[in-house]
């Protein structure tokens, strides 16, 4: 986030600060082999943090491969590979994938797209609406991949982990009767990639750590009814990480986050019920991170959370929707308020 002046909140992890940008290099002096995966078969291809550096890679007619992009990138085109396994990211713009059959996919991205592929299989993380077209049997589940670095390169392609939109799929060749995109079962997220071909890289210590990208249902099936939305004011960062350490060891269910900047109406209609006249020129021009949680007398574990851990030293910075408004005001928050674009 960071949009705002406003001093940051004290919490019990700090957030990661990406690192100081390297000057671009001259575009002459760039070979465009170095930045290329074409026409290979059955290989497994290594691109190391900083032999990328923030560049363009695209990757082409491979087949068979395992390919593992471990740096960050600013945009990234994958054309016409077959039966290969993939992992890209963190990109700082988009990734288009065109006609590709029988490959599994591994991203995190500000924008995703897609054409004329079949039967692949995504986890992913992307910060806008994925978009597939003229594309069969493609089937998406939550980003699920972990490395040391992953958290400093996020940052430096400037992508936020609480503002995944994987699951809300936009198909520009809809079919009601056979629909172009399933869910993949979250548990198939993790074996999607081959690590043992990474040759050490990672390590299964650097897979098991918690992860980056929090694992959200999305649209789907939620285990409870009972909901609970919180909202995190600017400049919040150490809160949320330390809040979403707690779900996880508490087994909460994640259904979705977000991170935007709200019109100062949207403001108005979210804190309605707050009564404090400043929240909204609090946020105004800011960005606010939404979560909506869900479990067995959620309200309660949420609020004695907040009042009884650590977490009650940034009291100030979070609020707690009421049950009675959480259905409302989360459908507006998730899914009626758009970006600003």
């Amino acid at each position: 986030m960071g949009a705002c002046d406003s001093k940051a909140a004290s919490g019990g992890v700090r957030a990661a600060k990406p690192k100081a940008k390297k000057a671009p290099r001259e575009r002459q002096k760039l070979d465009i082999a170095d930045y290329t995966f074409s026409k290979r078969t059955d290989e497994v291809l290594i691109k190391q943090e900083g032999s990328i550096d923030g560049q363009q890679f695209n990757i082409e007619e491979c087949k068979n491969c395992d390919i593992f992009l471990l740096d960050y990138v600013a945009t990234s085109f994958v054309d016409d590979c077959q039966n290969c396994r993939i992992f890209i990211g963190p990109v700082e713009s988009s990734v288009f994938v065109r006609n590709c059959t029988s490959c599994s996919l591994v991203i995190a991205c500000q924008q995703y797209r897609c054409r004329d592929c079949k039967d692949c299989k995504l986890a992913l993380f992307s910060g806008t609406e994925p978009i597939i077209e003229s594309s069969q049997n493609m089937a998406f589940a939550c980003f699920d991949f972990n490395y040391f670095s992953l958290r400093g390169q996020m940052a430096n392609a400037g992508l936020k982990p609480w503002n995944n939109k994987w699951w809300m799929v936009y198909d520009f060749n809809k079919n009601e009767e056979k629909p172009n995109w399933s869910l993949l079962p979250q548990e198939e997220a993790s074996s999607l990639l081959k690590i043992e071909n990474c040759h050490g890289l990672i390590t299964p210590e650097e897979l098991e750590n918690e992860s980056v990208v929090p694992i959200t249902l999305g649209s789907r099936p939620w285990p409870s009814k009972e909901t609970c939305f919180i909202v995190f004011l600017p400049d919040s960062e150490p809160l949320i990480e330390a809040f979403l350490s707690k779900a996880l060891a508490s087994k909460w269910a994640i259904c979705r986050t977000r991170v935007v900047r709200l019109q100062e109406e949207q403001l108005k209609t979210l804190f309605a019920w707050a009564k404090e006249p400043k929240l909204v020129l609090r946020c105004k021009g800011c960005e606010v991170v939404g979560m909506q949680v869900c479990g067995d007398h959620i309200q309660k574990q949420v609020q004695d959370t907040l009042a009884l851990t650590g977490l009650a030293t940034g009291a100030k910075n979070i609020r707690v929707v009421p049950d009675k408004d959480t259905d409302t005001l989360a459908t507006h928050f998730f899914q009626t308020w758009k970006d600003e674009v």
